[in-house]
């Protein structure tokens, strides 16, 4: 009996320590998986630095990337003010979206003069129901959509590579795609608190 308690009592501590050490492993993985998630989001928004999306361009019913070029050109010409040249364009087409909404047209520019240039028109060429956006990802997508849920944030928006949000109190703070929202805002604000200016490192 002493001898079968023995061997008992060593393999409950034999699996306590084999238990433990998978779990170890599974949490490392995942918080390997999340590292290689931002690294690949971040990647994919780089990538896309120069993009534009207009929003409600009417499609026509024979319409080519030519044609939309052309339609993209004078809307921007008209309501803009800014000529946008063939050599600023690196690829122009549509998107797929929702079913029965009209397909925006994405436009990757060479460089970021070309995309400031456009962007800092918005509110005119809003005012002619039209609609400038930054290409973001699905992931900084979801990320935007999900602060905009939380009672204590008053918007969201994406800008230069990432994403920020401002509370009801005014605070602007910059988000990434895994982050605990209400455990960033109370860093931030005791950041703040502390004396310390700008914005704690992640």
């Amino acid at each position: 009996m002493d001898s079968l308690r023995e061997k008992n009592e060593h393999l409950e501590k034999t699996n306590e320590i084999k238990n433990k050490t998978i779990n170890e492993q599974i949490e490392k993985t995942y918080d390997m998986s999340k590292t290689a998630h931002k690294k690949a989001n971040y990647n994919e928004q780089y990538s896309m630095k120069n993009n534009i999306k207009i929003l409600n361009i009417l499609e026509a019913k024979e319409e080519n990337e030519i044609t939309l070029a052309k339609t993209v050109g004078q809307i921007l010409k008209t309501h803009t003010e800014v000529d946008l040249q063939a050599i600023d364009i690196v690829a122009l087409h549509r998107i797929p979206t929702k079913r029965g909404q009209i397909r925006p047209v994405l436009i990757k520019l060479r460089n970021n003069s070309a995309k400031s240039a456009i962007m800092r028109k918005r509110a005119p060429i809003k005012s002619n129901s039209y609609k400038l956006v930054d290409d973001v990802t699905k992931p900084n997508q979801g990320l935007i959509n999900r602060l905009l849920l939380h009672p204590n944030i008053d918007s969201a928006w994406y800008f230069n590579g990432a994403v920020y949000r401002q509370t009801v109190a005014g605070e602007r703070i910059k988000f990434d795609i895994y982050d605990n929202v209400n455990d960033v805002i109370e860093s931030f604000r005791q950041y703040r608190r502390n004396g310390v200016s700008g914005h704690p490192e992640k």
